[in-house]
């Protein structure tokens, strides 16, 4: 009875999980570059109940893992083995990224830029550290007689090199902006998925890799395409997202059930005694 509770239990925490990861999704349905978050569920570990080998018997006749239930009704798995296995639940066990390409946006701005196809602009945020994203909204910092791309919070775009990408002002004081989008880096991981998402970008990880960068000399080579005078929308699929959170809220409705119903079961015992 306390397996069928704590599974009801952890059904609960996994679940909310999702929820909170489909409301963040939803919350950011306006967020230029923003990519949604999926959730992955894996099974807690099993415990060994009983050995039972006339449970191996299936329609293909080959013996391995398969449901089975016991003489009460009670569900697990018997291995290869005819080991009885029951379950303790589900986890969150990671989320994923879904780096679908967002619809572009025409904005005729001349610093926006939107990257169609793979990759990130680097960004070195306040303390230092570099941050990636699809979030190409840039504007010009005005230092002295000489400016700097940075983003909407202030944060600095980086080249090719990792360097700040300095402006220089022209005879008529103002900034040239001729081919500025072959001076913006956009760097390339080999496994973007294990990036570490944080507000307003990503973080690199020992999973996601160390990106490389493709020079503007290798165009023809280039992955992607960086076109001004656009921004890349948010990649949230709403109508995916209101069916994903109405799954979510039923699983999570028959998990409580499942806690209720144990706790009930566990009440008309101790009545009996």
């Amino acid at each position: 009875m306390n397996i069928a509770f704590y599974n009801g239990v952890s059904g609960l925490v996994a679940y909310q999980q999702e929820m909170d990861l489909v409301s963040n999704n939803v919350a950011n349905v306006n967020t230029v570059g923003y990519k949604p978050s999926r959730a992955s569920f894996s099974d807690l570990l099993y415990t060994q109940m009983w050995t039972n080998t006339d449970a191996l018997v299936n329609a293909g006749g080959d013996a391995g893992a398969q449901d089975t239930a016991d003489e009460n009704g009670v569900g697990g798995m018997t291995d290869a083995d005819g080991i009885h296995m029951q379950g303790h639940g589900v986890r969150l066990a990671y989320s994923d990224l879904v780096f679908r390409q967002g619809n572009l946006l025409q904005t005729e701005h001349p610093l926006d830029m939107a990257i169609k196809g793979d990759g990130f602009f680097a960004v070195e945020r306040a303390n230092g550290t570099t941050e990636y994203t699809r979030n190409g909204a840039f504007d010009i910092s005005i230092e002295g007689k000489s400016g700097y791309l940075v983003t909407s919070d202030g944060s600095y775009v980086l080249d090719a090199s990792g360097k700040r990408i300095k402006l220089d002002r022209g005879d008529d004081d103002q900034f040239d902006l001729t081919n500025l989008q072959d001076e913006v880096g956009v760097y390339i991981f080999p496994n973007p998925y294990g990036l570490e998402p944080n507000t307003g970008g990503f973080r690199e990880t020992p999973i996601s890799g160390t990106p490389t960068v493709i020079k503007a000399s290798s165009r023809a080579s280039r992955p992607y395409t960086i076109v001004t005078g656009m921004l890349e929308q948010s990649a949230v699929d709403l109508s995916e997202e209101m069916a994903n959170i109405i799954v979510s809220q039923r699983a999570f409705q028959f998990s409580a059930k499942m806690v209720q119903t144990a706790d009930e079961i566990e009440d008309t015992v101790n009545n009996l005694r």
